[in-house]
């Protein structure tokens, strides 16, 4: 090992570390004063794995794209003896499977470095100043023998990550430089994966299909929303001590041209077994901005899923267009039910499609703060006068809540659904030379009247509850509920 100051450091009594521990921490903030990036106000990309949970209703996860969380604890399930459908194998495509980056190592040097860094960055900015109970000091004398120890670099940045997870705000985290790249490329609408092209919500039968990529594996091997996967190769999907933490998902994903055998079970209709062979899914398999008018009506549904898609405010003001083309729009809902947040600035400008300017709050910290504005001359006239309601629930998160509460603030909308998740910290992300970064919590959200709805999040104008994902959009009973505060409603801008 090369004997540096910061190695020689890491041997000296506790007092003489923890004195040029600040001197290095005084360093880094000088340093890094200037590399800041405006605030996210949630996941700015899919979220990372989560701990495991026993709850049934906890994910709603592409299999193309992300990890859910485990599932509930198996209760026994009959053997399937049906006989497996037939299955067409995807015709070929010439979708490229983004490249893994591969890891550059670092010098014991640069590795400690780096963790001194991103220890004192937290200490400096972390929102909350008593670290929600968290010794920070102590977490530091726990994982430098971790991080001089690290065997490989999966291992040091595996470490590093744990390390924020520490923090336990369901926001902050670290990246390695291999997931900065792919968290890019997600932003920019250009990250493919392996999958079967299914969105797949764990609920205490199994895995419920939420949604279906159109031409995808599944929808080829005739797969339908609302099918329930009972198993997968055999295996009870709900069979936590099979899958283990990274769950059945990361079963059903696996190498293009592959196949899964899945026991599927669609409404009134018995098990059946289902070949389906892998395949790369394109980024834009599953839009996130989608639009209908409701049958029989002149209602517009909106769904908006995310904040952190690179022009997804133009793609929601060319949604708007398409849905109005047909004629002018009685009432619109907008579903955010399973919004998982992103850009403040996107999300602003989102909601600067349905009202012309104004005030939603600020978000706060210990040493910033950034007023909520929305902008002028965005707003569609085709929605003038048009009442609004928000659809909120559980999963949506942070940028998803602020934008419901910034349209119910500004008098835009009402919100039915259930209260969402009252997780509003903000993101500022933190780069270091080696190419990963952090994102950690800043600050805080304030509504334009000063209160806060973190740990409590947005409350609906009218709770309806229920699992409404068993539904189609027009028999939904919260879209249904939706439609008769439409009905009575007046419109009111400021």
């Amino acid at each position: 090992m090369n004997h540096n100051p910061l190695a020689r450091k890491h041997n000296a009594p506790f007092r003489f570390r923890a004195i040029l521990r600040s001197f290095v921490f005084l360093a880094f903030c000088l340093l890094c004063a200037a590399c800041r990036s405006l605030p996210f106000a949630a996941q700015p990309t899919l979220p990372p794995e989560p701990s495991p949970t026993a709850t049934s209703t906890a994910t709603h996860t592409p299999t193309a794209t992300s990890v859910p969380t485990s599932t509930p604890t198996p209760s026994p399930t009959a053997t399937s003896t049906a006989t497996p459908t037939a299955t067409h194998t995807p015709s070929p495509t010439d979708i490229p499977l983004t490249p893994t980056p591969t890891l550059i190592p670092l010098s014991t040097d640069a590795r400690m470095r780096l963790f001194e860094q991103l220890w004192a960055h937290v200490q400096q900015n972390y929102v909350y100043r008593d670290f929600r109970g968290l010794d920070w000091d102590a977490v530091y004398t726990e994982y430098l023998p971790k991080v001089e120890q690290a065997v490989s670099m999966d291992e040091f940045y595996g470490l590093l990550a744990e390390m924020i997870n520490k923090l336990g705000d369901e926001h902050s985290r670290y990246e390695s430089p291999q997931d900065v790249i792919e968290e890019r490329a997600r932003f920019d609408g250009g990250l493919n994966y392996v999958g079967i092209g299914a969105i797949v919500r764990n609920v205490t039968e199994g895995g419920m299909i939420t949604r279906i990529a159109h031409g995808g594996p599944a929808d080829q091997a005739g797969l339908q929303v609302r099918d329930i996967i009972v198993r997968v190769d055999g295996i009870p999907f709900t069979d936590t001590a099979h899958f283990g933490p990274r769950g059945p998902i990361s079963v059903i994903r696996g190498n293009a041209g592959t196949g899964v055998r899945l026991t599927v079970r669609s409404p009134d209709a018995p098990e059946r077994d289902v070949l389906v062979i892998r395949h790369v899914i394109p980024p834009d398999a599953f839009p996130s901005v989608e639009s209908q008018r409701l049958p029989g009506t002149d209602i517009g549904y909106l769904l908006i899923d995310t904040f952190s898609l690179n022009g997804l405010d133009d793609r929601v003001a060319e949604t708007i267009n398409d849905l109005t083309a047909a004629g002018p729009l009685d009432g619109l809902i907008i579903d955010v039910r399973n919004n998982g947040g992103g850009q403040l600035n996107l999300m602003l400008n989102t909601i600067g499609l349905f009202a012309d300017g104004g005030s939603i709050g600020h978000s706060e910290g210990p040493r910033r703060r950034y007023d909520l504005i929305v902008p002028n001359g965005r707003a569609n006239s085709m929605l003038n006068g048009v009442p609004i309601v928000v659809l909120t629930g559980p999963d949506t998160v942070s940028a998803g809540e602020i934008f419901a509460s910034g349209l119910n603030q500004l008098g835009r909308a009402q919100i039915v659904g259930q209260p969402s998740a009252g997780n509003t910290e903000n993101l500022l992300a933190q780069d270091f030379e080696d190419g990963s970064r952090v994102w950690l919590a800043e600050l805080v959200f304030y509504q334009a009247d000063g209160s806060i709805i973190e740990g409590t999040g947005v409350q609906p104008d009218r709770v309806v509850t229920g699992d409404w994902w068993r539904f189609d959009i027009p028999d939904d009973p919260q879209v249904l509920a939706a439609i008769e505060v439409l009905h009575g409603s007046t419109v009111t801008q400021h």
